[in-house]
Formats: structure tokens, C-alpha cells, sequence
């Protein structure tokens, strides 16, 4: 593995543990750009990497209650579903330079509405079950689509719609990430897609050392610098998504 691969891989983990984000929406542009991985696999072995380092992290937060799990129970089902469709029957349908494109515009989007939006103010939590499960079809079918978590997604929603304070939309969304890495993973096995297990492995030990890292520095930032993290990492990341597009355009 390279060294720019090796760095990325320390990256990924360490944006994940503290911004519940930046996993898979780094992984698939560093597969596809850097690593010369097809994309048809690129979104899988992103989907892999995320779901195991996630799960790290979970068992971090838990241990620390900082996991809203009754938000997790509302947002969580319909997404699981969502993703399992796209991913299983629909994906194939969207050419991937579509593919790629969406991406960077929902990137653009998510990073618009965490860098200009004010904060809630503390306490002030919405319960909207209903919404969350709608919203959660909408995050399970871009995350299907485009081989991705969806924190980038999560998070935002978890902070800016249900009112959670950034550090427990950050601990929650990375269980939706998790878990919905995992459904996206086995669809592909179930498909069998060959992937590189020994890079993948490679790879995974580096992120979660990464994630490790990030979410013990979650803990001793201020949540709404949290929050100008998020959004500024997100909008670089889409900028040069869509430039890579474009250009082959």
C-alpha cells in the first residue's frame, strides 16, 4: 500500500471518530483516484472498511453513553431497508459517472446546511418519528447508490432535525453508519463481488487505529467547532468530486 493510501486510510478514521463522518465519502474518491480500484468495487471495500471502524467506535461511545438509541430505533430501520433495495437491484441501473456526480452535488448540499444554519439551542430535541423514517429512506438509498455510510447525511440530520447536541448526533449516527456498512457489504458478498481481502484487511487495522485517535479528540473539542469541521471537510471533499467529474466530462 502506498504511502498516500496509508495516510488517507489514518484520515478516514480519524474524521469518522470525530465528526461521524468522512469515511466512505473519502474512501471511494481516494479507491477510484488514487488507488486505480474499479468503482463497481471501490463503494464496497469503502462500505467494508466504515462498517468495521465503526463498530470500534460504538463500542467506545457506548461505554460513555453518549448514544441516543431511542433516535437510532426511529431513523435506523427504513434506512437498513432502503439500502438493502438499491444496493441488491437498482444500482446497476445508474451509470457510474451519474453515480459520481450525485455525489459531489449531495456533498455540496449536506456541507451548505451545516456551514450556514444556527445551531439549536440545548434541550431543544424534536421527536418526529415519522419524518426520521421517511428522511431514513432517503440516507439508505444514497448510501445503496453510492456506497457510502451516510454520516454525511446522519449527522446533519441528527444535529440540525431531532436537536441532538453535535457530539451525540456524531456518537448515534456512527451506529446507522455501522450497521448500514454492513447491510451494503453483505449485498456484495451475497453478489460476489471479489474483493481484495488482504488489502481490505491492511487497510481496516490503519482506519481503526485512526478512529480510535479521532473519537477520544471528539471528546475534548467544542461541539459547535465540531459542527465548522464538518461542514468545511464535506465541501472540499465535493469540490473535488465534482471537479474529477467534470473534467472527464
Amino acid at each position: 500500500m502506498s504511502i498516500v493510501l496509508t495516510a488517507i486510510a489514518l484520515l478516514i478514521g480519524v474524521s469518522l471518530g470525530l465528526i461521524g463522518a468522512g469515511g466512505a465519502i473519502v474512501a471511494v474518491p481516494a479507491f477510484v483516484y488514487l488507488g486505480g480500484i474499479d468503482p463497481y468495487l471501490a463503494d464496497g471495500y469503502a462500505l467494508f472498511v466504515v462498517a468495521v471502524s465503526s463498530a470500534v467506535a460504538v463500542a467506545m461511545q457506548t461505554r460513555v453513553n453518549m448514544i441516543d438509541w431511542k433516535t437510532i430505533a426511529w431513523f435506523g430501520p427504513s434506512t437498513i431497508l432502503s439500502l438493502i433495495v438499491v444496493r441488491g437491484f437498482l444500482e446497476h441501473l445508474v451509470p457510474q459517472s451519474v453515480q459520481m456526480l450525485l455525489f459531489g452535488l449531495i456533498l455540496l448540499l449536506a456541507s451548505a446546511a451545516m456551514l450556514r444554519k444556527k445551531p439549536q439551542k440545548h434541550g431543544e430535541q424534536r421527536n418526529q418519528p415519522v419524518l426520521l423514517s421517511m428522511f431514513g429512506i432517503v440516507v439508505g438509498a444514497v448510501g445503496g447508490l453510492l456506497g457510502v455510510g451516510g454520516g454525511f447525511l446522519m449527522t446533519p440530520a441528527l444535529n440540525l432535525w431531532v436537536g441532538l447536541d453535535m457530539k451525540r448526533a456524531v456518537a448515534s449516527s456512527l451506529v446507522l453508519i455501522a450497521v448500514n456498512s454492513a447491510a451494503g457489504v453483505a449485498v456484495d458478498l451475497i453478489k460476489h463481488k471479489p474483493y481484495d481481502w488482504a488489502f481490505l484487511a491492511m487497510f481496516t487495522m490503519l482506519t481503526i487505529a485512526g478512529i480510535v485517535a479521532g473519537t477520544i479528540l471528539s471528546r475534548r473539542v467544542d461541539g459547535n467547532f465540531l459542527r465548522s469541521i464538518f461542514g468545511w471537510v464535506v465541501l472540499a471533499i465535493g469540490l473535488f468530486v465534482l471537479g474529477n467529474v467534470l473534467h472527464v466530462f
